[in-house]
């Protein structure tokens, strides 16, 4: 149940499909540029987990047979991942995801239902970390994905001429 944060910058779709056509090796550049912009909020991000948000999340808990607690800050720190798609269905091009389901469910808890008591207690005590995180650094990402974007959309326009 991965939970991402997502910014578009129109015509990125198109310049990473094309870096792709051109030199596989210029989309894993373009990759590497990336996550080396969201470096700072990716590290801001993982820093701010709680080491328990609530004594609940301490004991193991599965739904279906899928194990979603106990809480292991290390893994949901290590859960916090930069992706690129460039597939149709994807709203996002580039996004932060949270990718464990103990982390997913710390992000998503009491966004829709806050009186539940689990989210009441959550949010009373830990605030979600990835929004906020995004929302902080926000300006610098999106200059540094523009500066990329157009620098890989003038390899591009430079290869194929």
């Amino acid at each position: 149940m991965p939970l991402g944060v997502q910014a578009e910058v129109a015509g990125v779709k198109e310049t990473i499909k094309a870096l792709r056509r051109v030199d596989p090796e210029l989309r894993k550049e373009f990759n590497k540029q990336i996550k080396s912009v969201v470096a700072p909020m990716v590290a801001a991000a993982k820093s701010s987990y709680p080491d328990m948000p609530i004594s609940g999340m301490a004991r193991a808990w599965s739904q279906n047979g899928a194990s979603k607690f106990p809480w292991d800050v290390r893994k949901v720190r290590s859960g916090v991942k930069v992706k690129t798609s460039t597939r149709r269905d994807k709203n996002a091009v580039v996004y932060i995801s949270q990718g464990t389901p103990a982390g997913a469910i710390f992000e998503v808890a009491g966004t829709k239902t806050p009186a539940e008591p689990f989210n009441a207690n959550l949010r009373a005590r830990s605030s979600r970390v990835l929004w906020p995180t995004y929302e902080r650094y926000a300006p610098e990402i999106r200059i540094g994905v523009l500066k990329i974007v157009k620098d890989a959309e003038k390899t591009v326009q430079w290869m194929v001429d």
